[in-house]
């Protein structure tokens, strides 16, 4: 009987245990969000003497997604949203005795926080008063640390070069880094991560992040995924002064935004072609005519890359797909090293 309740006991334990770590894989898998990969959104609000309105009711609303949030104006005037997705944003503010106050196309970007203060004029609450939001102020003062936002604009519009139009390269426009360079041989970086030196610090101090997860390789020398470039919203580029959550780097933190859906079908689709007759002959290459039959076999070059990135309606599918392959690539004699 004895042995009995012993072997009973154990089976208890251990179901507890098992229940245990089952619970604690759930938690484990909830989201997280941090300032990192979402943004902040602050005001004051005032009336038409300069006096803070307290109580005021705020909504905010992404423009792309109908997606709103509301909260209430502090004793000071003041509110505060955070962990928003980087978006525009349309803000209201609301309160009996006052019209209602409307501030359009508030641009949101990822890791910042932005002011969008609006002013209660007298009046009723049914009346509407729109202002466009100013361009974004030169001097950041809700915020300390230093760095860029490389928007998609900028990314679609800017020339970039390399066999996978890698959006590293656009990391040189942030100021106190080093011109990227390919490390390594073909077989330990076939994916053609580059890298930067930023602020006198080793390569090896950069910290390389997708949506906030660790995108560095193992050893950490290389940046494991390199996403299409069309696939991406914003590469964000912090130098110093950044926040604690996004650590373990003493050089730059580099924070890749992906697109998202949105409520309108979206998208783009193209094809990077470079063969012989379109490629100029190489600078130190002897003075054969362009596109000779010597200059063809010195650069036998194919060199194909298509992409697709469809967008569906955020109803439908909350995410942005994207598609990029290399169908043929042929070379001789190294000769695509300088594409």
């Amino acid at each position: 009987m004895k042995r009995d309740n012993q072997s009973s006991s154990a089976a208890r334990l251990a179901a507890n245990l098992a229940l245990f770590s089952y619970l604690m894989l759930l938690l484990s898998a909830l989201p997280l969000r941090g300032q990192a990969v979402k943004a902040s959104l602050v005001g004051t609000v005032t009336d038409s003497s300069g006096a803070v309105v307290p109580g005021a009711e705020i909504t905010i609303t992404e423009v792309n997604t109908n997606f709103s949030r509301s909260t209430t104006a502090n004793e000071s005037g003041n509110y505060v949203f955070s962990n928003l997705n980087p978006g525009v944003y349309r803000v209201e503010a609301k309160l009996t005795g006052f019209k209602t106050a409307v501030k359009d196309k508030v641009e949101v970007l990822v890791n910042t926080t932005v002011r969008a203060d609006l002013q209660l004029q007298p009046g009723a609450i049914s009346e509407v008063v729109t202002v466009s939001a100013e361009a974004a102020p030169l001097l950041q003062t809700d915020r300390s640390d230093i760095g860029r936002k490389i928007e998609a604009r900028q990314m679609q519009e800017l020339p970039i070069g390399g066999r996978n139009r890698n959006f590293q390269i656009l990391v040189n426009l942030t100021p106190g880094t080093s011109p990227v360079t390919r490390e390594h041989s073909e077989f330990f970086n076939a994916q053609d991560a580059l890298a930067t030196r930023v602020n006198g610090q080793s390569r090896y101090g950069n910290n390389v992040q997708i949506e906030g997860v660790d995108d560095n390789h193992r050893t950490g020398l290389l940046t494991a995924l390199i996403p299409p470039i069309e696939a991406l919203q914003t590469v964000d580029v912090t130098t110093s002064n950044y926040d604690a959550e996004l650590g373990r780097a003493g050089g730059a933190v580099t924070n890749v935004v992906l697109k998202s859906g949105t409520n309108q079908f979206h998208g783009s689709a193209y094809e990077f072609n470079r063969v012989n007759a379109l490629y100029a002959r190489n600078f130190f290459s002897t003075p054969d005519a362009p596109h000779s039959v010597t200059d063809q076999k010195r650069q036998n070059v194919l060199l194909c890359r298509f992409h697709g990135s469809p967008g569906p309606p955020w109803q439908f599918q909350p995410g942005h797909g994207t598609y990029a392959g290399f169908p043929l690539r042929r070379s001789e004699r190294g000769a695509h090293r300088d594409l």
